[in-house]
């Protein structure tokens, strides 16, 4: 009987083991393929979600798979933050444990991506324009030249999507505490409004909806039947 249990827990030890280790390897091959194909400026981080993975890994499909990357450069813009959900990913086991992964089949994406004020405002300093958070709209502020004088001013504007870029709209203006007045208004017309191109996103997103947060401009993006490959250097 001891003999037995003494088995039981060596053979569980080892199956405990194995599951990790693929894991591991796996994840990391997931994680390389991630950053190459979708030509990311830094390595993400990929959780393999779902227990036992070893019966996952087995199949070679994974239901649920998460990637998290920081201050990344994609598609030629700067994202403070992106998040993707991958549903369906298939990664034969072969293909992980010798790291011969070359293509990733996924089914379903669905991501988030954050464009913090701190970068927004980055891209405007040219302009001299600075973003905050105003309810669900956007605070713009900046400077305007009125009968001589400079005068410092805010703009409220709203925030929507126009095929890859993010359109910025000043809707009322604002010097002070007050509104601003006809002539001011006058002289900030167009100085506020702006556009965040956001180009091409990784692993074929598309982008399906907008909010604005305290962390920053949040954009969804989507996409299905995706094949995710290593670009060419």
């Amino acid at each position: 009987m001891n003999r037995l249990l003494v088995s039981l827990l060596i053979t569980f030890g080892l199956v405990v083991a194995a599951d990790r280790v693929s894991l591991a390897l796996t994840e990391r091959a997931v994680a390389t393929q991630l950053e190459l194909s979708g030509s990311l400026s830094t390595r993400p981080d990929v959780s393999i979600r779902g227990l036992p993975f070893l019966t996952q890994a087995i199949a070679g499909e994974y239901g649920d798979v998460e990637l998290s990357a920081s201050q990344v450069t994609a598609g030629g813009a700067r994202l403070s933050q992106l998040e993707v959900s991958l549903r369906g990913v298939h990664v034969p086991l072969g293909d992980a444990l010798s790291g011969a992964v070359d293509a990733v089949p996924v089914d379903r994406l669905r991501a988030t991506v954050v464009m913090s004020y701190a970068d927004i405002t980055r891209q405007l300093r040219d302009r001299r324009l600075t973003v905050s958070p105003a309810g669900d709209q956007l605070r713009v502020t900046g400077s305007v030249q009125v009968l001589g004088r400079t005068i410092a001013a805010s703009a409220v504007s709203t925030v929507a999507l126009k095929g890859s870029s993010v359109v910025v709209t000043a809707k009322r203006f604002e010097v002070g505490n007050g509104m601003a007045s006809r002539a001011v208004t006058a002289a900030l017309a167009g100085r506020f409004d702006f556009v965040i191109r956001l180009g091409t996103l990784p692993y074929g997103l598309k982008l399906t909806g907008l909010d604005v947060q305290p962390r920053g401009v949040v954009a969804t993006a989507a996409a299905t039947d995706v094949t995710l490959r290593r670009h060419a250097a």
